[in-house]
């Protein structure tokens, strides 16, 4: 029984995939199994992975297209590791992410799952910055409902398989944030913990990249994900619950600013204004909305100065 099983979900990652499964064949730590779960490729990643098939080095699973939950957890009930991993099949682990937190979990029993920072990059390799995880360490719930600018990503997560038989897998209803849900139900019961090292390099390309219809699918998702986390938790008091909204609007108002196209201003202000509706103490909302009306190129010299203030905390 190995102690890591490393689960990749993939759909129409041919270009990316090998690049992210040689990531984990390069671990120092090498006690582990990779499962890659096709969620219905029509390019030509089952082609690409023959090798590594042949070789024994991966489980190689292809199912019709149901979405990255259902490949993730189709991929949880064939591990048999103590500690299961996740890595999106264009993402990147560094050499000695699996030591790190292996080292953790086997020290820590009571934590339940162990995460770190991460940085991102485009197409080009080009540097987008990191992402500071560290804060959310400890016991983080409920405040974890709060914090929407910074995410978890899967791709920098390894909890304990046990963990996953008392919460249950990713829901496969959600389409977005079905990670952070899964974290969060998590978190209500155990504490997390976090290595302040950036371990995974995850890539910006355009198949993955934001856009309008994708902000609007996004927010209905994430307000699905608090609805079903007051739900579980009737005893969160209506305060947090519409701070939690408010905070939630208030951060994509913000995600459209940074969009920089002219006509989506009128989407931005109209989450701004959701924000406030919920907690007029917002202050974030009140600065989105108002960024909205500026012009472009101010916009742009702004939000730059607050990536770079942003990524050096």
């Amino acid at each position: 029984m190995p102690t890591v099983s490393v689960v990749i979900p993939t759909y129409n990652r041919a270009e990316y995939i090998l690049d992210a499964i040689e990531s984990v064949l390069s671990q120092t730590f090498t006690d582990y199994e990779i499962t890659v779960i096709d969620d219905g490729s029509v390019d030509a990643t089952s082609d690409v992975l023959q090798h590594l098939i042949v070789e024994g080095k991966i489980r190689y699973v292809f199912q019709e297209n149901q979405g990255v939950s259902a490949a993730r957890n189709y991929g949880i009930r064939l591990s048999e590791g103590k500690y299961i991993a996740f890595l999106d099949s264009d993402d990147l682990w560094h050499p000695n992410k699996l030591e790190k937190l292996v080292d953790v979990l086997d020290v820590n029993s009571d934590i339940a799952l162990v995460q770190h920072s991460f940085c991102r990059v485009n197409e080009d390799g080009s540097s987008l910055g990191y992402r500071d995880t560290s804060r959310f360490s400890g016991r983080v719930y409920p405040a974890i409902l709060l914090d929407w600018s910074v995410l978890i990503p899967p791709s920098c997560v390894v909890i304990r398989a046990k963990m996953l038989d008392e919460v249950g897998n990713f829901d496969e209803s959600m389409h977005w944030g079905e990670d952070i849900d899964l974290w969060r139900r998590v978190a209500k019961h155990h504490p997390i913990a976090a290595v302040q090292e950036v371990l995974t390099t995850m890539r910006v390309h355009s198949n993955n990249a934001s856009g309008a219809k994708i902000q609007l699918g996004t927010v209905r998702s994430f307000e699905y994900y608090l609805t079903k986390a007051f739900s579980d938790d009737p005893q969160l008091s209506k305060r947090f619950r519409r701070r939690a909204l408010a905070k939630m609007y208030s951060n994509f108002g913000h995600n459209v600013l940074a969009e920089g196209e002219r006509d989506l201003m009128k989407l931005a202000r109209q989450y701004s204004i959701r924000s406030i509706q919920q907690w007029p103490f917002q202050v974030s909302a009140y600065l989105g909305w108002l960024g909205s009306f500026l012009s472009t190129s101010l916009r742009d010299r702004l939000l730059a100065m607050w990536r770079n203030y942003r990524d050096r905390r």
